[in-house]
């Protein structure tokens, strides 16, 4: 028999907890601000009494989460502390078992040894190791007995590990089971009417595919008569571009394209992110193997070339504006390998982890990730067109995945930490990656996810973990940023889930005419989160980020480069 450490990371678990009741905290002080907005007399125009109405309804609604929250948080707390406790009984016991079976080894070749021994006529001799086996035989169960002690001290511990985290579920099952904020008559209501509506969208998408085999009949027919005319007109030229348009037009709808557009585009209402999203499931469906190729040149591990500490600095108090321009502004330093050893940006990527201290003594992890540089394939980089293309298409983590852990392990960002993930366009998409990754998620507590220009409609992350998004919608003169409707037509969308706040503002002028723009994106960060009763104030409010920002800085560099298969 061998004794197992018990599994479990109570860091982890902990730091789960800690951000259950710091949430309970934030919604505490949001509650506060709610009545006083109920209670104020000052005003007495009805648009401000039905404002007074919607917020006393409001506070009437966050009172039930608190509980939950609250609840929630104090049972991980306590269940962390129990698996801490078990975890160390249980090592101790296979310390002694380990102990107490390396000297019953040792007492059984004495034994033989003993046994072997030939001692002829000499009875005093014989009657010396006769006395020697019986004293070995009693130190085997001596042992014996010290290892069944340990073995029933490690189920001890076993047993306390698995009660505490019943008592744990139970707990949260039964505030989740009373909780005012559960589903009322009127949500099962509702639920039964998107119910309908998604079998009446089922039924539109259908009727569309129709409608689009017939539209292609029809310009099938209209491609044909111009080929005719093209052929008599401009003779082998004419009927060659014909045939193409023809053939793209086909592959269109047969490779995914035509459903893949009708089905976002009755989701979103957004030509643009229809038109990404045929185009991707045209890609997909005729050229698998361009997105197969393109998947396996990110096959195998991050090489790390530098890693070391910069030069600390003091992080200073300022408004949500500040703290969101000067995310994008180190997830900009980052792209250009700001304060690195003079490595090159177009061979090689670099990832940021900084560590906060507060006065307090309390340190938390800001964690900043590269954008695309490299837009071509078969680069050292490991933020190029492969790393694009495997963070969307593929299903294990990308070297650019592997390097951000592999950084938060050269910085010292230790089990259970308190991490905040940002990045802007590739580097956002990673960052909701391993937001959503139960591993990530087991070993750190990610306390929220800011990102700039990225498509994560599509990335499963737990509703727990709060995220905010920034995309440029058009206007101005320009065009909607393109990147953040990349997403995968075949995933599911979870725009609507309750843990994402998406500000979709019209692009500064730096942006220009194709707004995916890191300039552009710090600014307008920089507007939203310092915009009284904007989303991105508001969220900053709520989810109580300051502790990331305010305390000294110490951050710590790590410069990767593209790796072979391992």
């Amino acid at each position: 028999m061998t004794l197992e450490p018990l599994t479990g990371h109570w860091p982890a678990v902990e730091g789960h907890g800690d951000g259950y009741l710091r949430t309970a905290e934030a919604i505490e002080r949001a509650i506060e601000h709610l009545a006083a907005i109920r209670d104020e007399d000052a005003t007495v125009a009805r648009s401000i009494e039905r404002v007074r109405e919607s917020a006393a309804e409001v506070a009437a609604q966050l009172d039930g989460a608190t509980s939950r929250y609250a609840t929630t948080g104090r049972a991980l707390v306590e269940y962390a502390d129990d698996l801490r406790l078990a975890q160390a009984r249980a090592d101790d016991a296979i310390d002694d078992w380990r102990e107490a079976a390396a000297r019953a080894a040792d007492a059984r070749a004495e034994q033989g040894r003993l046994a072997s021994l030939d001692t002829g006529d000499d009875a005093s001799a014989a009657a010396r190791t006769a006395s020697a086996l019986a004293e070995q035989q009693r130190a085997l169960a001596a042992h014996a007995a010290a290892m069944a002690a340990a073995e029933e001290a490690w189920r001890a511990a076993r047993d306390h590990k698995e009660e505490a985290a019943e008592l744990a579920a139970a707990r949260i099952r039964d505030e989740i089971a009373g909780a005012d904020v559960n589903d009322s008559l009127w949500d099962d209501v509702r639920g039964a009417i998107t119910d309908a509506m998604e079998a009446v969208e089922d039924a539109l998408l259908t009727a569309l595919r129709w409608l689009g085999a017939v539209v292609l009949v029809a310009a099938a027919a209209l491609v044909a008569a111009a080929l005719a005319i093209a052929l008599i007109a401009t003779g082998l030229i004419g009927m060659l571009l014909g045939g193409l348009l023809l053939l793209t037009l086909a592959t269109w709808v047969a490779g995914g394209g035509a459903e893949a557009f009708v089905a976002t585009l009755v989701r979103t209402g957004s030509l643009d992110a229809a038109l990404v999203a045929g185009t991707i499931g045209w890609l997909r469906g005729t050229l698998p193997w361009a997105a197969a190729w393109l998947v396996d040149g990110d096959r195998g591990a991050p090489v790390l070339q530098w890693s070391g500490a910069l030069e600390p600095r003091l992080g200073a108090a300022g408004t949500a504006g500040d703290h969101l321009a000067r995310l994008q502004a180190d997830n900009r330093a980052v792209d250009a390998h700001a304060g690195g050893p003079g490595s090159d940006p177009a061979r090689s990527s670099m990832v940021a982890v900084t560590a906060v201290t507060a006065p307090g003594g309390e340190t938390v992890w800001r964690v900043s990730v590269p954008s695309t540089q490299q837009w071509l394939p078969g680069t050292e980089s490991i933020n190029d067109l492969h790393a694009d293309a495997a963070v969307k298409l593929g299903d294990t983590r990308t070297q650019l995945e592997r390097a951000v852990v592999l950084a938060m392990e050269e910085a010292g960002v230790p089990e259970g930490a308190s991490v905040l993930l940002s990045g802007w366009s590739l580097g956002g998409i990673v960052a909701a990656e391993l937001a959503a990754d139960a591993e990530f998620a087991s070993t750190y507590d990610v306390d929220g996810v800011i990102v700039a220009g990225s498509s994560i409609d599509d990335i499963r992350v737990p509703t727990h973990v709060p995220m905010l998004s920034f995309e440029h919608s058009g206007g101005t003169g320009s065009i909607a940023d393109p990147v953040p409707l990349t997403e995968d037509p075949s995933r599911a969308d979870r725009s609507g889930d309750p843990n994402r706040t998406v500000v979709r503002v019209a692009p500064p002028a730096i942006a220009g005419v194709v707004p995916h723009h890191a300039l552009g994106y710090q600014q307008t960060m920089q507007e939203q989160g310092d915009l009284p009763g904007s989303s991105a104030s508001t969220w900053m409010a709520l989810h109580d980020l300051d502790r990331f920002f305010v305390g000294v800085e110490r951050p710590h560099a790590s410069v990767f480069s593209r790796g072979g298969d391992g």
